[in-house]
């Protein structure tokens, strides 16, 4: 059973000049406590939502499906439960992008036999498959650590377990889960919570992850407005057994700023957007 907030995302992908992203009144304390966005692990659905100004999706999934999570099982240890997102400019004139992100995943789990690890952040600018930076929630190599922004190609990154839904195919996966490679453009500051009880109706551990991004650090695909292109922005483990995913574009709380951007390009409609690739 599938816990979930719905969206309406973009129809077909597209670049403009600048596309805003709502904003937080306020900057965020990056310490792995979520009471600063709104969110409240008080036992009921409610406790998902954050405050205005945050674009977010909630997939909190049971284990009454055999454990079946999608693309993979692993039943509550392997859920990626809901992720958040704001922008904001702090004193010191630079504007950062905020990420929130509740999983059912011991950030403790060590990789072995049939354990796997945390994975990083990923963004795609474009939405067009290919995964432009990777935000590091652990020490990936001997030069790139947890903390990092790294600029990616899809050949930078490690590979999950299945190759589509259901389908375990180690060998052709195409769910990126972590950062083998690339180039160092910055630095995120990033906290994990301690792990957590009473999230939503259906019980079990969590744990919270916070990341704040300097926006300079995506040079080309970051304007004085906003980003420059539409981008995805994904979760997982090292199996790939959940994903979460986020559109921010797609959920801009402000109707009638979204609907001059697809009056001026023509759009007409808006679709679902599915959560995982093929």
């Amino acid at each position: 059973m599938i816990n979930k907030k719905s969206f309406a995302s973009l129809a077909a992908s597209f670049a403009v000049s600048a596309l805003s992203l709502p904003a937080m009144a306020g900057s965020l304390t990056i310490d792995g406590n979520f009471s600063d966005w709104g969110i409240k692990n008080n036992g009921t659905v409610a406790g998902w939502t954050p405050n205005s100004g945050i674009t977010y999706v909630v997939e909190d999934q049971s284990n009454s499906n055999g454990g079946y999570l999608s693309p993979g099982w692993g039943g509550q240890a392997y859920d990626a439960e809901a992720m958040y997102l704001t922008t904001y400019t702090r004193a010191n004139g630079q504007t950062y992008l905020a990420i929130g992100m509740i999983t059912g995943h011991d950030p403790s789990t060590a990789t072995g036999g049939n354990s796997y690890g945390r994975g990083d952040f990923a963004i795609d600018f474009g939405r067009n498959g290919t995964w432009d930076f990777g935000i590091l929630t652990a020490d990936r190599t001997a030069t790139l650590h947890q903390g990092d922004v790294v600029s990616t190609s899809n050949a930078n990154w490690a590979t999950g377990l299945w190759s589509a839904p259901g389908v375990y195919d180690p060998a052709n996966s195409s769910y990126v889960t972590a950062v083998t490679g690339g180039t160092d453009v910055g630095n995120a500051s990033l906290a994990i919570s301690s792990a957590f009880g009473n999230m939503g109706t259906l019980g079990g551990n969590h744990w919270f992850y916070e990341l704040e991004i300097p926006v300079s650090v995506f040079g080309q695909y970051w304007g004085a407005n906003g980003p420059t292109e539409s981008f995805d922005l994904q979760w997982t483990m090292l199996c790939a057994n959940d994903l979460i995913t986020l559109d921010p574009v797609a959920y801009v709380s402000e109707p009638g700023s979204l609907a001059l951007v697809l009056g001026a390009l023509g759009l007409s409609g808006l679709a679902r957007r599915r959560k995982s690739r093929k």
